[in-house]
């Protein structure tokens, strides 16, 4: 990688010369670019080594700063989470809760009906037993008028 920017710095240094209209000694300066990359090429291998190794430094700091960054921000998502529940978890502890309030009120409205329900069904019983006492007695009554004429 270090060599295609050093390939592109040259070009933009012979750009640059265009632009500025040297282009009457365009062709010594390029031998003199020429001679100087095949000079280069022997130290190359060394300013790639150094290139590569002062690259992959600054690499690894960006990473670990990115790195820094995300567990920042994880950790404050986690507390600003952390305080919305604690927030919902006051509202519904006061009572004041809308997701808590409306399953509440059908909740109740239930209960309401059941108890009415259930009472109704008490009543009933009740009444069924107080007319099955009387259906007994009556019978006993009945029973005991007619045992002692048969035995007379």
């Amino acid at each position: 990688m270090p060599v295609h920017s050093r390939e592109k710095k040259e070009n933009n240094h012979d750009e640059m010369e265009v632009d500025y209209g040297e282009n009457e000694g365009s062709s010594s300066e390029e031998e003199e670019t020429e001679s100087s990359s095949v000079s280069e090429e022997g130290d190359s291998s060394e300013m790639d080594d150094e290139d590569c190794e002062r690259r992959r430094m600054e690499c690894l700091d960006e990473m670990s700063n990115l790195e820094k960054q995300f567990t920042d921000l994880k950790d404050q998502l986690y507390k600003e989470r952390l305080s919305q529940v604690d927030a919902k978890l006051q509202e519904v502890i006061a009572g004041k809760a809308p997701e808590y309030l409306e399953p509440l009120a059908a909740l109740q409205e239930n209960m309401q009906i059941r108890t009415k329900v259930a009472g109704i069904y008490r009543e009933l019983c009740l009444e069924s037993v107080k007319n099955k006492y009387e259906c007994e007695i009556q019978a006993s009554r009945q029973h005991c008028e007619v045992v002692p004429t048969i035995s007379h």
